[in-house]
């Protein structure tokens, strides 16, 4: 595949309403782009969404941070008391993936309270 430039597009973003125009102006066949990502999966060709990242980032820095500063600010909030942001406690569909979140043996409050 050559991209959604090289298809006459003006950005190389594909979209199934992308994907329907090109299927029309080669095929002549028109489908509506809600019915599009059934057929296109059946395919093998599924959703790619980029990932958001800021174009300043320094990889080397987030790293540096991470594995340096991040444990040490874990453990003085975790010492003081306070409850850890909520980006940093793991969380599945059904809920906290171990007990309460926050700080071990932390009493979990019912909002009716």
């Amino acid at each position: 595949m050559r991209g959604a430039i090289a298809a006459g597009f003006p950005t190389e973003a594909w979209s199934l309403r992308r994907i329907g125009q090109l299927i029309h102006r080669h095929f002549g066949v028109r489908y509506h782009f809600r019915y599009l990502e059934r057929p296109l999966k059946a395919h093998g060709i599924t959703l790619q969404v980029p990932r958001v990242q800021a174009r300043e980032r320094e990889e080397a820095l987030v790293r540096a941070f991470m594995m340096r500063d991040w444990p040490a600010l874990k453990k003085r909030l975790a010492e003081s008391g306070a409850r850890l942001p909520a980006w940093t406690r793991q969380v599945t569909r059904f809920g906290p993936a171990s007990g309460t979140p926050g700080l071990p043996g932390a009493a979990r409050r019912c909002s009716s309270d």
